[in-house]
């Protein structure tokens, strides 16, 4: 094996899956606006909205794990010259996973609900919970075309699922406003990969690809995958989820502002980032041999990103803020320029993360992210109490969470990096 990088995506497909995650960036954002607009001065029901669309997107993120590995598995299983393969089928055993997610989740509701939903989970846990069983096909094909370098397709199921949730959300704003008609069009989204099947006859070949392990040992990775996705989800579009088990009631309804700063910040970085994750591992499955050098460039351009973006949204970001959702929606300069950072220190552990998975570190891979995960909570839970505390307590454990997970993938890849290089001496 030579040092020598091969393609992995070429102009054309980088640019389409670079529009695909910016058009998805922005049906985000076109929600997060216009249901707050929806609602007015109902800022407990905008707050309820929001703890059920993070909550939402923090399983689509734990599925996320399926999009991982499956195409590490499609990428590796497509080489393999066996003419009488047995593997399972990746979709099969994704929909499995994502249905049982989804029973457990509805069955489960009487005892989250409350504290995660409020005094409306009962009729918020039926969508979430079916969107949920239903977004395991997605993330599984989308996983699959990654993994086959099938960039246009992958880009166009990505903007198909953007514009019906867009249409859904839209339609609920006009006809049914309220917390539960906007959960359900939110949710309903999820079928739009079932609406590829009939159109696309590469998603239809998609549904048909097998692991390149059996499936004890296919389950085993999923299981890492998804449990690093979840540590990631959880931090990335689940916080709303543990800001509100963490403070009291009053706090959480009060933080409406911070909130929406946290998403608007960490959005640059980590939406381009997430759509091409699949690329990275691509690419970084393809050229082993690089290990850690192959995350330099990017990490440089990471940090000044982030070191840009600290200045510029400490400066203009609490008028943005006060002018785009009211007077009501006021955050500090500080608080800003602390949560762009933070997202940098999320973005460098998903690329760790990537390379960890590509070179078949899954358990590694995923004590990462539970190690960031857990210490965001333990911060979160210290006793900072008074004006400007809650705001305090999120900068940090953003910020400093995701230093644990660096560590360990880091530690890991550098020891497989001397690996690599004793072998190919």
């Amino acid at each position: 094996m030579t040092g020598e990088p091969r393609a992995t995506i070429g102009r054309r497909s980088f640019v389409g899956v670079g529009v695909a995650s910016l058009i998805s960036a922005g049906v985000g954002f076109a929600v997060i606006i216009i249901v707050p607009k929806t609602f007015g001065d109902d800022q407990a029901a905008t707050t309820t909205f929001l703890a059920f669309w993070s909550f939402l997107f923090a399983w689509y993120g734990i599925l996320g794990g399926l999009s991982s590995e499956t195409t590490r598995a499609v990428h590796v299983s497509d080489a393999l010259d066996r003419p009488d393969r047995r593997e399972p089928r990746l979709l099969g055993v994704g929909l499995a996973v994502g249905v049982g997610l989804g029973v457990l989740l509805w069955a489960s509701s009487l005892w989250w609900g409350p504290a995660v939903l409020g005094s409306e989970y009962a009729w918020l846990a039926g969508p979430l919970s079916c969107s949920v069983a239903l977004y395991s096909g997605h993330a599984t094909i989308v996983g699959i075309l990654g993994g086959r370098l099938e960039w246009a397709t992958f880009a166009r199921l990505v903007i198909g699922d953007s514009a019906l949730r867009i249409v859904l959300v839209g339609g609920a704003a006009l006809i049914a406003a309220s917390v539960a008609g906007f959960a359900v069009a939110a949710s309903a989204a999820s079928v739009a990969w079932l609406i590829g099947l009939l159109f696309s006859p590469t998603l239809r070949r998609a549904a048909s690809a097998r692991s390149d392990v059996g499936l004890g040992e296919l389950l085993k990775r999923i299981g890492h995958a998804c449990l690093a996705s979840g540590s990631s989800a959880v931090l990335v579009v689940g916080f709303p989820v543990i800001l509100t088990l963490t403070s009291t009631r009053a706090e959480y309804e009060a933080a409406a502002a911070l909130l929406v700063a946290v998403t608007f910040t960490r959005a640059p970085l980590l939406i381009p980032l997430n759509a091409y994750q699949g690329v990275a591992i691509a690419h970084f499955v393809n050229n082993r041999s690089a290990g850690l050098r192959a995350l330099a460039p990017v990490a440089r351009l990471i940090a000044l990103i982030a070191v840009a973006g600290a200045v510029v949204g400490g400066l203009i970001g609490p008028w943005l803020l006060t002018l785009v959702y009211g007077p009501d929606y006021v955050i500090s300069g500080w608080t800003v320029a602390g949560l762009v950072l933070a997202a940098a220190m999320l973005a460098l552990l998903t690329l760790t993360g990537a390379l960890c998975l590509a070179l078949e570190k899954h358990r590694w891979f995923s004590l990462g992210w539970l190690a960031a995960t857990a210490l965001a909570v333990l911060i979160l839970l210290l006793p900072l109490e008074g004006e400007g505390g809650t705001e305090l307590r999120t900068v940090l454990a953003l910020g400093i969470g995701p230093l644990a997970g660096l560590v360990i993938h880091l530690v890991v890849l550098r020891r497989a990096s001397r690996q690599e290089r004793t072998v190919t001496a």
